[in-house]
């Protein structure tokens, strides 16, 4: 809720003087509170006084609450806003006992007092609880706890702050708002007609707020006779009444049930009459009739929808200039994909076709994937006409010629293509016809255009997936010869969206602070974010379905000649898009060495043109150009060799260390310190001596003109060796005065400001002190004799409650201070005492372990906690392990779930190949009250699980993990992978029931997750990762990323996970689920029409024999059964497009073994191998135009169904009135048509009051093309008043239409089959009507007109 203007204006006063406000009101109460309540005057002038200034107050306090909720999120103006709320609270308390004070006290006085109180709206004692976060953030989670739906839980929110001042039941009030509503305002009262309108708005108001907050209103009252009231407000003169008579309708919808009512009341004639108002005067009527034919759509009521409704919707679809055109297309789009015959009858799918290229820029990339569903199967695609509708994407691709809006409809077409490379359904039209689209496209690069060629270089990039090289515009711009490139696999791009709710913990300064004191990155902490469903599984068991794609489409376009295009643009004397082109080209031949089969990268890694040119002495710009070129491509190869090679060198040498290892320096670094070393140990007294006076220590106690650099030098080289630490401790003043800066009493180094500057300089020299003093016994005695620890422990205990009170100052460790000052590094300086034996005895010494399990027990210190977590070494067992274990286990939500993350940070850390304590501590996680504290223990274990000792350990463990239900399956899977997890499972009776319920419905599931996983992993791309377009409009409130996040990686499968044992291919045999699979797959095969639902059915199957296949076990299963065979049949033959996709991938699961590969090769499907001879899981066909056909298609005209007139219509009248209203449809007759009806309405004006001839209207309307100025025409010519007579009189049309339907006493507006041969004239239906009357009927025919002399 945003405040309104009146509200902030009496803030920005309040900011300054509302304790002066306060004080005035306490000295005028004080003031009258002295004077008597005996004089009459007195009472009154100081009741009118207070009410004033309680009016005053509440203004105010008003406005800040307002703020309050605009700076949720900023909690320092929010602390402040809550201050200032609270005094006005306060003030408005005191004003208030006075008032009721005066009131109970007036005495004679009473009824000059109760007028008063009337005049000013006191209404006493009131809920005036103060609006903060925390108590917004209770009824927001109280609002969704209730299981409310999406729109009733964000109109519930806007609506928390309405006081509910009605204390009667729902019931009793919904029957009163009835009987105030049923008034009808056509009928002539005494009543003066504007207070009817009034009272009726504030009804509607009212009742539209009892449904925001109600959810079963049916439980409270029959929703019959709401719609029936509501739909008396419809019908209102007034436009202000049956705007809220349309928002209150939308409210009241909750299922398809509630649509079928009003469907049943005529309601879809009223939204086909409000959206064919003009739009000027009658914008937000047509705005609530689209929000409510959105309702219908989204609670299941499509099939309730009449063609009418969708007439209209087109109708404003068509308006170019309409400010709701945006929402009738995505409105159009949804109802095409939820029912494209309806759609296709209505007009609308020539609409949203036509809107792909002259559409608004954005909602192109949206429209066209509903295009793309209608082309995925045989019975949808059927209305799309081949080589013309989906022709019109690509047309400016192909355009010489730069007409309007050129660069926007190409902008819009480079859009949709990259849409539709992201969909199976999609890449096949794109190479259907010999790739005759994909070709086009590629043809465009050769265009004489340079933004053509711009947009789809830029293009190419996005879809092949290609990230630039950061410092790409120098190379680009020809300031430099080469780019610095450090490629990235496409796994890294596909890494799911962090969620920032798990580290909400680490937000703020103090974090910030406390990351850099202790070296630690923020990322190593939401890599620990997970979602629910997600593994870490070895990415070897796991198909990239990312890369499987993008290799089909890498073939399609190589295929298409796209290199050749490319090498011409190389000659290209535009030196931006020569070199750009260059860049592409090298990005393809890395892409093809990866991605395609040995044989095929061959030929693409030839480039015989480009050599070609770069021999060619005759032109020496173009030799020029393609000598450049191939060195960029030399250069670029050698890099990304050279990359790799270190980053497997690294992975390997790094695999059981952590995240923070791969961030050490390098080899070279390191032997500048062992150099170091060695010089340190070597030189002489006098140089040390130098050394010492070289740091300023000994000759200053100012710390800020101390060489800290010579410092470091000196506590990193020649203090390491015992003689010279010695030396500086004993004889100098060095370790003394450098432990004294650092004692917090001394508020030398305590009142540091804390910057990233004073953090890496005074915090990192302090650890390397400790460390050094640590690392010789001598130092160790001189840390237990000083006072450094003995003063932090002092510090420690100011923050005792029982303490604090008596403090004159600020503690050391307030919270102010741990965010503005170093404070925060002590807690660095104290994790560098718990990485030595000698430390922690000194910290026991100091009773520093005591201090901190009493700071775990503060609860608002959460930064305590985190600085303690985050900066002691946990390698010892002891204090360290215990406190983790008593902050994971007893803190608030947040810092449970932080610890528990910090703790696959130290598991990531360790060098140890078995992590005992760890993982016992991660299996206590799994028993926590909070879901996303489970979530992360268990994507921790399945991590760990890596290690096979680890397994061993967690299995021991026998946790329980059914409580978790769909969470814990990832650790389930993961022991079903063993043969110790299996019997473990198999003795827990989990095996049995699992495989049940997988047969059952988990492999439909499993569907459903990994398409959701595919695709926003094809949607997010590499630079950015942008919600779904539909998710984003519909669903904003829900998180969509914590569903099912896109990392275009294959989900565990469970029947995957059970053949990687031996007694898990047993126990499939007895089952015989296998043989069952591939009878589906080859019954479905065989099946002429197939449904929806057993086309689910057969990709869950697919999956399920892709997974058994993708194991050295499970592909004997395969074998036996011979199913691959009728695999790849469907691929190459299935009329299915998505269905073709799954079958692309499943052969890629079957490609993750050597034996798979060699099946596949037998059967024709070459597979990619690493170059140590592993299987990548990656396959294409030999025979790629048998895959990527599409067989033509016929296309069927679905003709839209012809109206149902009622037998009352019949008469002569009528009859003319529809025969004119129906010619109103083709532009020829439509100006002769509409003279017509101007005359019939002047010569039987009473006809146009009818309403069987209005809902006969209406039915033609929904059957035929009207335009919307035509529509507005045809409904406005007719002076209808409905009165609740006249809607009675509607009903029983509409009843009698559709008993007649069911009779078929209606006839249709088509002439028969023969007697449409016998006339081909009669191109136009004429409105239906009873069989048993003859209507005289016009035939169409050619008009003579004699010009000139008329000669035989």
């Amino acid at each position: 809720m945003s405040p309104s203007p009146a509200q902030l204006v009496p803030l920005s006063t309040s900011q300054t003087s509302s304790k002066d406000v306060a004080t005035d009101t306490e000295n005028i109460i004080t003031t009258a509170s002295s004077s008597s309540l005996d004089e009459p005057v007195n009472i009154v002038q100081e009741l009118e006084d207070l009410l004033i200034q309680l009016t005053k107050q509440s203004k105010m306090k008003s406005g800040v609450e307002n703020m309050l909720e605009v700076y949720v999120k900023d909690k320092k103006r929010t602390r402040e806003l809550e201050t200032e709320l609270a005094e006005y609270n306060r003030t408005i308390d005191i004003i208030t006992n006075r008032i009721e004070y005066i009131r109970t006290n007036a005495g004679s006085q009473i009824i000059e007092v109760a007028k008063m109180m009337k005049a000013y709206k006191y209404i006493g004692h009131s809920i005036s609880d103060a609006i903060t976060p925390s108590t917004l953030a209770q009824s927001r989670s109280k609002l969704k706890s209730n299981g409310m739906s999406k729109g009733k839980q964000k109109a519930a929110q806007e609506n928390i702050s309405y006081p509910d001042d009605d204390t009667w039941p729902i019931g009793r009030r919904l029957d009163t708002i009835i009987h105030q509503l049923e008034v009808d305002e056509w009928k002539p009262t005494e009543e003066n007609p504007q207070s009817i309108k009034e009272s009726k708005m504030g009804t509607l108001d009212t009742l539209i707020r009892i449904l925001k907050n109600t959810t079963g209103i049916d439980m409270y009252f029959p929703k019959i006779r709401l719609i029936t009231c509501l739909r008396q407000c419809v019908v209102s003169p007034h436009h202000e009444i049956r705007i809220l008579g349309l928002r209150a309708l939308r409210l009241l919808v909750e299922d398809a049930s509630d649509v079928e009512s009003m469907m049943s009341h005529n309601m879809d004639i009223f939204c086909v009459r409000a959206l064919s108002r003009d739009s000027e005067g009658y914008e937000p009527e047509k705005e609530q009739t689209l929000k409510l034919i959105r309702s219908f759509i989204e609670y299941g009521g499509v099939k309730f929808i009449s063609q009418g409704i969708v007439r209209a919707v087109v109708a404003i679809a068509e308006q170019q200039d309409s400010r709701l055109r945006n929402i009738s297309l995505e409105t159009l789009s949804e109802l095409t994909i939820m029912d494209v015959s309806l759609t296709v009858k209505a007009g609308a799918l020539r609409v949203l076709i036509q809107a792909l290229t002259d559409g608004p820029i954005g909602i192109a990339e949206i429209l066209v994937q509903s295009v793309i569903y209608v082309l995925d199967t045989p019975n949808r695609r059927c209305f799309l006409r081949p080589g013309v509708e989906l022709e019109t994407i690509i047309a400016p691709f192909t355009e010489t010629s730069k007409g309007a809006n050129h660069v926007e409809r190409l902008l819009n077409s480079v859009k949709m293509v990259n849409t539709i490379m992201k969909s199976w359904a999609g890449v096949f039209y794109m190479s259907a016809n010999n790739m005759r689209a994909a070709r086009s496209v590629v043809q465009a690069l050769r265009m004489p255009v340079p933004e053509t060629q711009k947009m789809v270089l830029d293009m190419f990039f996005d879809i092949f997936r290609v990230k630039l090289p950061k410092d790409h515009h120098g190379f680009l711009s020809g300031r430099q010869h080469t780019v610095q490139i450090a490629p990235s696999n496409s796994t890294e791009s596909a890494k799911p969206a962090l969620r920032p709710a798990h580290t909400s913990v680490l937000n703020g300064a103090v974090m910030s602070n406390l990351m850099a004191a202790g070296g630690i990155s923020v990322d190593a902490y939401t890599r620990s974010s997970i979602h629910p469903g997600t593994t870490t599984a070895s990415n070897s068991d796991r198909l990239k379905m990312l890369d499987h794609h993008l290799s089909i489409i890498l073939v399609i376009f190589i295929e298409s000649d796209i290199l050749m295009a490319l090498i011409d643009m190389v000659k290209s004397n535009d030196i931006y898009m020569s070199r750009k082109a260059t860049l592409l080209i090298g990005e393809i031949l890395q892409l093809s060495t990866r991605l395609l089969p040995i044989l095929m990268a061959i030929q693409v890694q030839s480039l015989p043109k480009l050599f070609t040119l770069a021999s060619n002495f005759e032109d020496e710009q173009v030799r020029h150009n393609a000598t450049a070129a191939l060195a960029h491509i030399d250069r670029l190869t050698r890099a990304r060799t050279r990359y790799m090679g270190a980053t497997a060198v690294s992975s390997s040498s790094n695999v059981n260390k952590g995240h923070e290892r791969l961030s050490n320096p390098s080899r070279t670094q390191e032997k500048v310190h062992e150099v170091k070393l060695k010089i340190g140990f070597a030189i002489d007294d006098a140089h040390f001596r130098q050394l010492l006076l070289d740091t300023q220590v000994i000759n200053t106690k100012d710390y800020t003109k101390w060489n800290w650099e010579s410092i470091t030098e000196l506590l990193q080289g020649p203090l390491l060796n015992p003689r010279r630490l010695d030396e500086a401790m004993r004889g100098k003043k060095f370790i003394k005065r450098l432990l004294a800066f650092y004692r917090p009493y001394k508020h030398q180094f305590s009142d540091m400001s804390a910057t990233k500057g004073t953090i890496a300089k005074y915090v990192k020299t302090g650890c390397t002190l400790i460390r050094t003093l640590l690392s010789n016994m001598d130092g160790v005695r001189y840390l237990g004799e000083n006072k450094l620890l003995h003063e932090i422990a002092e510090a420690f205990n100011e923050l005792d409650p029982l303490v604090y009170g008596t403090l004159n100052t600020e503690p050391i460790f307030s919270k102010e201070r741990m965010e503005n000052t170093l404070t925060c590094g002590y807690f660095a300086l104290l994790g560098s005492f718990s990485k030595y034996k000698e430390g922690v005895r000194i910290l026991e010494k100091f009773k520093i372990f005591s201090c901190f399990y009493q700071l775990s027990e503060l609860k608002n210190r959460t930064d305590l906690k985190v600085a303690m977590i985050t900066n002691l070494d946990y390698t010892l067992d002891g204090h360290p392990r215990v406190l983790l274990s008593k902050i994971m286990t007893s803190g608030y939500n947040p810092i449970r779930l932080f610890a528990t993350q910090h703790l696959g940070v130290i598991m990531r850390q360790s060098e140890s190949e078995y992590n005992d304590w760890v993982i016992r501590l991660l299996v206590t996680q799994l028993y926590d009250t909070h879901m996303d504290v489970c979530q992360t223990a268990v994507q921790l274990l399945d991590e760990a699980c890596e290690k096979q000792a680890n397994l061993e350990l967690l299995v021991k463990c026998r946790p329980s993990l059914g409580h978790l239900g769909e969470i814990g399956n990832p650790l389930l899977l993961r022991f079903l992978s063993t043969s110790t997890g299996f019997r473990y499972l198999n003795a827990l009776g989990y095996v049995q029931k699992e495989m049940d319920d997988w047969f059952e419905r988990g492999n439909q599931n499993y569907v459903t997750q990994l398409e959701l996983s595919l695709a926003r992993a094809l949607i997010n791309t590499i630079d950015k990762k942008p919600s779904n377009p539909f998710e984003e409009r519909v669903d904003s409130e829900y998180d969509f990323e914590a569903l099912q996040p896109g990392d275009g990686l294959t989900p565990p499968h469970f029947y995957g996970e059970l053949t990687k044992t031996e007694e898990g291919c047993q126990l499939l045999r007895e089952k015989g689920h296998f043989k069952q699979f591939a009878h589906s797959v080859r019954r479905f095969y065989s099946q002429q029409e197939v449904s929806e639902e057993a086309i689910n059915q057969v990709k869950a199957v697919l999956w399920a024999l892709g997974n058994i296949g993708a194991t050295k076990n499970g592909l004997p299963f395969l074998e036996e059964e011979d199913i691959v065979k009728d695999i790849v049949k469907m691929a190459e033959h299935s009329e299915i497009l998505s269905l073709k996709g799954t079958c692309y991938y499943v052969l890629g699961l079957i490609a993750k073994t050597q034996q798979g590969v060699e099946l596949l090769g037998e059967i024709g499907w070459e597979s990619v191998v690493s170059p140590n001879g592993e299987p990548e899981g990656l396959c294409v066909p030999l025979n790629l135009q048998g895959f990527l056909m599409i067989r033509n298609w016929k296309y069927k005209a679905s003709l839209p169904a012809p109206p149902q007139l009622p037998r009352s219509a019949s008469d002569s009248i009528g009859a003319n009135i529809l025969k004119n209203i129906g010619d109103m449809s083709n532009h020829i007759l439509a100006n002769d048509a509409s003279k017509n009806l101007a005359k019939l309405r002047h010569t039987y004006p009473d006809s146009f009051k009818r309403v069987d001839l209005y809902y006969s209207v209406c039915q033609i309307l929904g059957s035929y093309h009207y335009r919307s100025n035509l529509r507005k025409y045809v409904l406005e010519i007719f002076d209808m008043r409905f009165t609740s007579e006249l809607l009675r009189e509607l009903d029983d049309v509409s009843a009698a239409v559709n008993s007649a339907k069911e009779s078929s006493e209606c006839i249709s507006g088509h002439s028969s089959s023969a007697e449409e041969e016998d006339n081909p004239s009669n191109a136009y239906p004429e409105p239906p009507l009873l069989d048993t009357v003859t209507i005289p009927r016009e035939r169409l025919k050619p008009k003579h007109v004699t010009i000139g002399f008329h000669v035989k």
